[in-house]
This record gives structure tokens, sequence and C-alpha cells, in this order.
């Protein structure tokens, strides 16, 4: 008897070498991804991410991924601990990364917002920064944070789960498209999705006290289809995010007020750090560009040129907008 032919699903989960999948019929399936896969991956620490189209075919009464199709976008990091050198998938196929960044409990960080914002840019996808507890800081900072991002051509949003400021503007943001909800850990990205999607009964946590940092909650990336179309894709939270593959002389095309400021610079090629007539620097003295945006510069390019080769001065002192407690 000839096996069933292949068929298409989408990834729901990965799990290891497990995956679940969405099969066309609107069922869900466990898929063990071959061996083949791994060792075609490349530089990816796995061959799959949330979200990829995929051939799947039946072995014995068993799925498994026998091919992942093209990608029209990836959302990805370098990978911690040992495979710092390999590149983490977090999602694929997506229309836009949701950017979920606490504005207290924890503090707010400009440069982990400003890390993934840019991530984001250097991989084509739209993204939106969604500033969260907004009921837990008064008027004057959440104006301050939202100033220093005038320039940065990123849509922001003030929310709150309490008494779901800003619910409408995202739900309509979300109907019908694919998107990916990712922040670091305690952002309240998790309570946000109940209250958003009822039903989802995503596991929440507190802040850490101690620390007055975010406990992780998801473990793992799942992707849930909407009851009125689109996805969303929650992601575990993460202490620090570091891009991947950016290089680090195209940084400063990923900051849009430094890419603007930048082009009436002498050097069409200038860091913006100590080059003469750098405009930039010059925005930056007269306070028409935002310390905190400059500041989330300097540190991630001199990450990226140690990662990738290159020379920079660590940053210096300056401001990162964390609410005070």
């Amino acid at each position: 008897m000839d096996e069933p032919a292949p068929l298409e699903a989408r990834v729901l989960r990965v799990d290891a070498r497990q995956c679940e999948v969405l099969l066309a019929d609107g069922t869900s399936a466990s898929a063990t991804m071959r061996g083949r896969l791994f060792e075609e991956r490349g530089e990816d620490r796995s061959p799959v991410a949330v979200g990829d189209r995929v051939r799947v075919e039946l072995e014995q009464a068993s799925w498994a991924i026998a091919e992942v199709l093209p990608r029209r976008n990836l959302f990805c990091r370098r990978a911690s601990g040992e495979d710092i050198d390999r590149r983490q998938l977090l999602a694929a196929n997506v229309d836009q990364v949701i950017v979920v960044n606490s504005l207290n409990q924890p503090p707010f960080s400009s440069i982990a917002a400003d890390r993934i914002l840019a991530a984001c840019s250097f991989a084509g996808i739209p993204a939106l920064l969604v500033l969260n507890k907004v009921d837990l800081v008064n008027a004057r900072k959440l104006e301050r944070i939202m100033d220093s991002y005038a320039g940065a051509e990123v849509p922001l949003l003030p929310t709150s789960a309490l008494d779901e400021t800003g619910f409408g503007a995202l739900r309509a943001t979300i109907a019908g498209r694919d998107s990916v909800f990712y922040g670091l850990s305690g952002v309240g990205k998790s309570t946000l999705l109940n209250r958003l999607v009822p039903g989802l009964d995503i596991q929440t946590r507190g802040t850490s006290a101690a620390l007055s940092s975010g406990r992780h909650t998801t473990s793992f990336s799942r992707l849930y289809p909407l009851p009125d179309g689109g996805t969303l894709i929650d992601t575990p939270g993460v202490r620090k995010f570091r891009p991947y593959g950016l290089p680090p002389a195209e940084l400063r095309l990923h900051f849009a007020e430094i890419r603007r400021i930048g082009e009436t610079c002498r050097f069409p090629n200038c860091s913006h750090r100590t080059e003469p007539n750098c405009m930039v620097q010059e925005a930056l003295r007269e306070g028409t560009l935002p310390k905190p945006r400059y500041r989330s510069y300097l540190e991630l390019i001199q990450e990226l040129e140690q990662m990738y080769g290159g020379t920079g001065a660590p940053p210096p002192p300056g401001p990162d907008h964390k609410t005070r407690r």
C-alpha cells in the first residue's frame, strides 16, 4: 500500500526534537523532526521555529517533519549558554512583533527595548512597543519615556491589565494578523494575553521583590490561533536580549533617528562616536537626540563589535529611563 502524500502544516510548539503542528483540517498532532533537519541546520540551535510552515509525512501511524518550507521572515536572537555562537529561532512567518516592556515592577529599560527593536528592524518585521503597567507610574514619567521615542518610527501603546487601558487598540492591532508577543521576564506579557484573549489561561507569576526583576512563566514558545482570525505567539521571557547576525557597521541604520541625523555627517560610514563633524554628536549636545536612545546604541555596537569583529570604547554612564521604586 502506498504511503500517504506529504501534507503541509504549521508549527505550534517546538520541544527538542518533538513539535506540535496544526494540520490543514484544523486538528493538532505531534510530529518528530527528522534527523536530516538537524544535519542541515547550520547556524541554528534548532532547525524548526514556531510559526514555520512544514511538510509532514505519516510514518507507521506517526507524523514526521520532512521539510521546512521557505520563510517570509524570521525573528531570532543569539542563543545563550554553550550555544552562544548559534542562532535561536523565536518565531517565523509573522506580521509583527509586539515588544512588551514594563513601566514599573520591573522598571522600564530603554536598553532592553532598543535591542529588540533593532533586531526587528534588521529582520524587516514591523514592531509595536507596548508600555505596560501604566497604572504604576505618574503621567510625567510616561510622557518622558514616550518623548524619547518620538523619532524612533515605532508606534507606542500604554497598557494596563488592571483596567484594560489600551486593550481596544491592542485587540485591533492583532486582529487578523500573525503577532509575536515578546519581552523580558516579569513585564506582564502573560497577564496581558490572558486578559486580551479569554480562554488562553497562560500561567503567570509575580516579580521578584529581591531582584526587582521578572520570573520566567512561559517556558516555551506557543502559537495560538485566534477565534476571529490571525494568530499570536507567546514566547518565554528572557533576562537579556542579544541580536544575532546584525553587522556592527549597520546598527546605525536600525535606530531611525540616528539614521536620519547621520545622513548629514561628514563621513557616510560614520559610527557616530569619535569622528569629526558628526551630526549625531551635535544633536546629542543640542538635546535633540534622546540620551537613552544613544546610550542603547553605544552599548549594542560595542557588543556587536566584540562578537563580529572591531573595537569600541565601553559606553559612558548615563540614563536608561529606569523607573525608581
